[in-house]
């Protein structure tokens, strides 16, 4: 029996051979894939599906995977209104002393909720942010974030690992309106990752996945004592996610510091991808090739303004590279078509020469390229049978996708997050002609405001979402 029949849609694999088919369907059964072709064909073989989903005059597709992004963000973003530095000592403080397993709950609901509507079915999302700020002092918050990305229904790696040293840090929790302040060891939060990993990775029937983490190292003079700290931190941390089959994740990798992971700790392999990568050295760009680390590239964050990530350079040398929203931050969401444009830009400017990153290379590092560099290529990225049904449409018949010709190019380039019509997740419908099935959109966003505004009662910040435009003016 077929449970879902997606046809006649232009229908891009990203499977091997890459095909394009003009007139195509999907037809799924639990939560496979069991038939990828011409719609006359798999209609044939299929004839009785209970759902038929109508897809002319769309673009039938992947899912779209992020490679890299936030927890919490999604209630900070707006804050410090574009000084990094304000923003960045918000997240320090929100994600330590501020924010309750509610708020995580309450964030995780919103960021879910606007990655399917965008066509994300599967996302990475630490928790937490700033400088290497985890909210790792109790499972609860990890726990609750989980339970949020789960009532949305798509998929989701939570990456967690411990703050940065020194320790212990200061967090807090909250018994209604009274704080109360807790001192936290390295070996505490190191407990809770191990928690997190026994409680949550495999979870949600396979849609959930725990990474570890390390904060990056990029200090230019070693002390002996913090590399020897570093190290057996890093040791431990590695050895909780190896055990349990998990990947390893860096957020903020640059200058050097790629090759001293390897170098001073050991931490770079086939299992681990790492963010931003920014003035990569050569001996950064060859330890990635050859100890097989996928990089994932944030092309809208601030980390790219302050240094530039060489995208075509490590892909000429056998570096599996991904695109990342780096969101909710500041100024980015997780629109992946957004992405994909600002990518090509990038490094078309960079280089002068605007055939540097064709629409197909775009749309493969949000597919089956990160699928890849996630360890995922055997069940996601692609639509081919046998693998997981996470499957989207796009709707390529508005004026700004016209005309009718180049589907592919005008997919990356004129397409956009509001255009994604239908997802499904697992053999699961999550939307349905933009109608979000598994939560009620209205509600989510009442909570995601009230946990805002606590949010600012309890970390005094209210300050910081004081807007100025510029209006007038070149420079904030």
């Amino acid at each position: 029996m077929t449970d879902i029949l997606v046809r006649g849609g232009l229908l891009v694999t990203m499977d091997p051979a890459r095909r394009v088919i003009e007139d195509g369907a999907v037809a799924i059964a639990g939560d496979r894939i069991v038939a990828v072709g011409p719609r006359a064909e798999v209609e044939a073989a299929h004839p009785r599906a209970a759902t038929v989903i109508e897809a002319k005059g769309r673009a039938i597709l992947p899912g779209l995977i992020d490679g890299h992004a936030h927890a919490g963000h999604g209630l900070v973003k707006t804050m410090g209104g574009g000084d990094s530095e304000a923003w960045s000592e918000a997240c320090r403080i929100i994600y330590t002393t501020a924010s309750p397993p509610s708020f995580w709950r309450a964030e995780a609901r919103l960021a879910a909720l606007e990655r399917l509507r965008g066509g994300v079915t599967t996302g990475v999302s630490l928790l937490g942010g700033g400088d290497s700020i985890m909210r790792v002092d109790d499972p609860a918050h990890g726990e609750a974030h989980a339970a949020g990305v789960g009532e949305v229904g798509i998929r989701a790696i939570i990456a967690v690992g411990p703050t940065r040293p020194p320790h212990p840090r200061l967090y807090a929790t909250w018994d209604g309106a009274k704080r109360i302040d807790h001192h936290v060891s390295f070996e505490r939060q190191a407990e809770v990752v191990g928690t997190l990993i026994e409680r949550l990775h495999g979870a949600q029937d396979g849609r959930l996945a725990i990474a570890t983490l390390m904060p990056v190292y990029r200090e230019t003079r070693h002390d002996p004592a913090e590399v020897a700290l570093i190290e057996r931190q890093g040791r431990i941390i590695r050895e909780l996610g190896r055990k349990a089959g998990t990947l390893f994740h860096q957020d903020g990798h640059r200058n050097g510091s790629i090759a001293m992971a390897e170098r001073l700790f050991g931490l770079n392999g086939p299992d681990a991808f790492y963010s931003h990568c920014t003035d990569l050295t050569e001996d950064d760009i060859e330890s990635a090739a050859r100890t097989g680390v996928s990089i994932v590239h944030n092309p809208t964050a601030i980390a790219q303004v302050r240094g530039h990530c060489p995208v075509p350079l490590l892909l000429q040398r056998g570096v599996t590279v991904m695109i990342g929203s780096d969101g909710t931050a500041p100024d980015r969401g997780t629109d992946m078509f957004r992405h994909m444009v600002m990518c090509a830009r990038l490094h078309q400017r960079a280089a002068r020469d605007e055939r540097l990153m064709p629409p197909g290379k775009l749309l493969e590092m949000i597919t089956i390229d990160a699928a890849k560099g996630l360890n995922m290529s055997a069940s996601i990225g692609s639509l081919e049978p046998g693998k997981k049904a996470d499957v989207i449409t796009v709707d390529l018949s508005t004026p700004h996708a016209y005309p009718p010709n180049m589907p592919v190019h005008r997919l990356v380039f004129f397409a956009g997050a509001a255009d994604v019509r239908d997802v499904i997740v697992d053999g699961r419908v999550l939307m349905r002609d933009r109608i979000v099935t598994t939560v009620d959109e209205a509600e989510v966003l009442a909570e995601a405001a009230a946990e805002t505004e606590a949010m600012l009662d309890r970390s005094g910040l209210r300050r910081l979402i004081a807007c100025d435009p510029g209006w007038g003016r070149v420079r904030l």
